[in-house]
């Protein structure tokens, strides 16, 4: 579908959404709405342009990484409107072109295939993406002749009677001719109840014109959804985990309890690993394989090694957690933390910038922020790393086969090197030497181990 112009219309500012921040920037499933629309239209292999104008630039910056262009709507006369911003870019076009809303994000890329290819096959001028519903309220209705063809469409507030009891209704998803589309909206004009012009008006236009309009009845109504405030934000989350959830249990990931697993569209999860329910797994997480990750966990921008036990009630934010390793119960790891292959990370134990090398242990109990710890290094229960002098932050080094006694307070800067030991309840101020003991507040050499 090279041939494809997509014009996604993200101009308004979504005012029901009571939010200083505009609607499409609002996140679903740990993405911003606009970038899951751009997402299912890259999917098609076309240029896309962006209507935008309510915080465009924080548009643009949000999405600086993808491949599109963007054109300004300055005043909000209407979605017509919206699209002659976009008028230069379609007229440069030769072939189809795709409009739809940036707040559309459940759509699916096959559905916007199949109705692009009926749309060529019919050699329509203009093809509207359908549903039936119920209770079609508030949406404008799909007004057909005997040979199936769409006459116009009528918008909630200018329908009749008879017209609002018809349930098939429009999705706001067109494909247009490009050559048509330009004319069409170069002679639409306002005269409605809104004083608007109406993307629905090129319908008309185009019909008295002795061209096709064809309705593309959509399979699943739960796609069109439109996001227009927090009831429908929750809605559309829904949707789109749920479909999260299925592509990871179909690529071998067990999850317990879908239904109260929330897991962002971007995590990665090895084949046989296993999520407990009442676990949020954020941004761009990675898990490998076999590992297991417990119940009330939460996991933001993690990297999780293959055959690691996350225990009940744990956190994991901005770190990487190496394999083979146990972390937890209520075990906090905060941004910046590098732990090693094998290493335990016992219950109620926090790291904040820490990193561990390989087989150490911190059992429980212990703060340890600010620190680089070697290899087969043990830290006893109770310990504190006390990185902050109520100004500054300091370092603390440990080596490798070093042996933290329960309580110890190690007042940073210090260096504790390969083989040193502090005893129970230690206040360590100064380095300690290779396979030293020290004990006491302050600690003193009480030793030195033999090699």
């Amino acid at each position: 579908m090279g041939d494809l112009l997509t014009v996604v219309l993200a101009a308004g500012k979504g005012t029901r959404m009571k939010s200083d921040k505009t609607k499409v920037l609002h996140k679903i499933a740990g993405k911003e709405m606009l970038k899951h629309v751009v997402e299912i239209v890259e999917g098609l292999n076309s240029k896309i342009v962006s209507v935008i104008g309510y915080q465009s630039e924080m548009v643009k910056q949000n999405l600086k990484d993808y491949d599109l262009e963007f054109v300004k709507q300055e005043k909000q006369l209407g979605t017509a409107h919206a699209v002659m911003q976009a008028k230069e870019e379609i007229k440069k076009h030769d072939g189809p072109v795709l409009v739809l809303y940036g707040d559309t994000p459940v759509l699916k890329t096959s559905t916007l295939k199949k109705m692009i290819k009926k749309h060529k096959k019919d050699n329509a001028a203009l093809s509207v993406l359908t549903a039936e519903l119920d209770d079609p309220t508030d949406y404008g209705r799909i007004v057909k002749d005997d040979k199936n063809e769409i006459r116009k469409i009528v918008e909630e507030d200018d329908a009749t009677v008879n017209e609002k009891q018809i349930k098939e209704i429009n999705s706001g998803v067109y494909c247009f001719d490009s050559e048509l589309l330009v004319e069409a909206l170069e002679n639409i004009d306002r005269d409605n109840a809104q004083n608007e012009y109406y993307l629905t008006d090129t319908v008309d236009y185009i019909n008295n014109n002795g061209y096709k309009v064809i309705p593309v009845m959509i399979n699943d109504n739960r796609e069109i959804i439109g996001v227009n405030d927090r009831k429908g934000l929750a809605e559309a989350e829904k949707i789109i985990r749920k479909r999260v959830n299925e592509k990871l249990m179909e690529s071998g990931v067990t999850i317990i309890d879908p239904s109260t697993t929330y897991i962002d569209k971007e995590v990665e999860i090895g084949k046989d690993s296993i999520i407990y329910p009442f676990t949020y797994i954020e941004q761009n997480t990675i898990i490998g394989k076999n590992s297991t990750i417990g119940p009330n966990s939460r996991l933001v921008n993690a990297k999780i090694g293959s055959n690691v036990e996350l225990k009940a009630n744990c956190q994991v934010w901005e770190s990487e957690v190496g394999n083979h390793c146990t972390v937890g119960p209520f075990a906090y790891i905060r941004p910046g933390c590098k732990i090693a292959d094998k290493v335990k990370v016992g219950d109620f134990v926090e790291l904040k910038k820490a990193q561990v090398g390989k087989e150490t242990k911190i059992p429980h109990l212990s703060y340890v922020g600010d620190a680089n710890i070697g290899e087969k290094t043990n830290i006893g229960a109770g310990t504190i790393f006390a990185n902050y002098d109520g100004k500054n932050k300091y370092q603390t080094e440990i080596g490798n086969s070093v042996f933290v006694g329960s309580n110890t307070t190690l007042v940073a800067p210090i260096k504790i090197n390969d083989g040193g030991m502090t005893g129970a309840g230690s206040v360590v101020t100064k380095d300690v030497d290779e396979n030293a003991v020290v004990l006491g507040v302050p600690a003193r050499v009480y030793s030195k181990k033999n090699k």
